[in-house]
């Protein structure tokens, strides 16, 4: 197949996939969560629309030479990985919740379907309770006292109960506090083979910028080049002073203030929002850097598009790194690492949209330094709609981050 082809595939399956995530956002806005998951999510055109934009990148990436790139083809192939652990989880996983009353053993499950199951071993409520800060009324943890085969063992949120390949999760309790409600589920290999994706993705990441003859390393070679005109080589440096004075105020006000609610209460969320947040600043800093390389001479824009190269990588690598972390915590406190929850989708359409602009070089038109400046102006309306348009019109379980 000729690489112009397999390039329409791959470039415009995913263009596909992005449009139609946006649009499930909104349809969960203004229907409910199940018509986004039946009209899209779990739309068979949406699995096959992944799996061509994957498939067909993957052979463009061997046909331009990528078996040579060894870190760039690790982070593809983990990308594969990645995809086939979710396919493996939505094929063979399950989920569900368990109703538990005190002192009832209960093996039903109620599961995500709709239809009933039944565990291969019962549990008991032995008690549920709600526990406080010290001399004040901020809820800090939700605890199940239960007994499992006998064995005495504790849930709270962010501590789970792993037994017989099953997984259970604090979720909710009855209003008279004599009842605990746990999310429950199974899934032997797609967690496995979606972990393996993640930590490839981790090495390949760090080694690209180790890569020889990088798309990065390119830029910064072209930056290095003959420049007599100090106004010229210190404005970029100029702008990425600005861009790390936003950094600083924005990471000032992102972090949550006063008591937190008990799933937030791990190291984990540190760890999982600053990456993000700094993947935020330096997408503003593109941002920034195209406005004035829309409207200065054509060298300077180029160079200009060259300090963009150079801080995007890093931008989108942070950003990956950070959304996946969060799907790790949310699988370890929730049971699930993929919601399809507004902002984890809007954090993966910002994700991709701005992967086109690293695959700049296989794009033409993206070559154009003023075309490049652009489409990074536009691609941060994605940055804004994730960060404050999912909190004030989207909502779901993140519209408080």
């Amino acid at each position: 197949m000729q690489s112009k082809t397999l390039k329409i595939l791959s470039y415009g399956s995913m263009a596909v996939v992005i449009a139609m995530m946006m649009a499930a956002t909104f349809v969960e806005r203004l229907h409910d969560t199940d018509t986004a998951l039946r009209v899209i999510y779990h739309n068979p055109v949406f699995f096959v629309l992944w799996a061509v934009a994957a498939v067909s990148g993957f052979a463009l990436l061997l046909r331009q030479g990528g078996a040579k790139r060894p870190a760039t083809l690790l982070l593809h192939v983990a990308l594969l990985l990645i995809l086939a652990g979710a396919l493996i989880t939505h094929l063979g996983g399950k989920s569900g919740s368990i109703h538990l009353r005190e002192g009832v053993p209960s093996s039903a499950l109620e599961l995500d379907d709709g239809t009933s199951d039944v565990l291969p071993f019962s549990l008991e409520l032995k008690e549920f309770r709600i526990e406080y800060d010290p001399g004040t009324e901020n809820v800090s943890d939700y605890v199940s006292e239960l007994v499992c085969e006998g064995e005495p063992v504790t849930i709270s949120m962010n501590h789970i109960l792993k037994h017989d390949g099953w997984r259970f999760y604090q979720a909710d309790y009855d209003e008279d506090g004599a009842g605990s409600i746990l999310a429950v589920s199974r899934d032997p290999w797609g967690v496995g083979v979606t972990y393996a994706g993640y930590l490839l993705l981790l090495v390949a990441m760090i080694g690209y910028f180790f890569q020889r003859d990088s798309t990065w390393r390119r830029a910064r070679t072209a930056l290095r080049g003959p420049e007599k005109v100090r106004r010229r080589r210190a404005l970029p440096w100029v702008l990425a002073a600005a861009g790390a004075a936003m950094l600083a105020a924005w990471l000032i006000s992102v972090f949550p203030k006063g008591p937190l609610m008990p799933v937030l209460r791990s190291p984990l969320l540190f760890i999982h929002m600053l990456p993000i947040i700094v993947s935020y600043a330096l997408f503003g800093l593109t941002t920034l850097l195209g406005l004035v390389g829309l409207f200065v001479r054509e060298n300077t824009s180029e160079r200009l598009r060259n300090v963009s190269l150079r801080v995007l990588f890093p931008a989108v690598f942070l950003l990956t790194f950070g959304t996946f972390l969060g799907a790790v915590w949310a699988n370890i406190s929730w049971g699930s690492y993929w919601a399809w929850d507004p902002k984890e989708t809007w954090a993966l359409v910002t994700l991709l949209v701005y992967s086109f602009a690293l695959h700049a070089d296989t794009l033409p038109v993206l070559r154009k330094p003023r075309v490049f400046h652009l489409f990074c102006v536009l691609a941060f309306l994605a940055v804004l709609t994730t960060y404050f348009g999912v909190n004030l019109f989207l909502g779901g379980m993140h519209s408080y981050a």
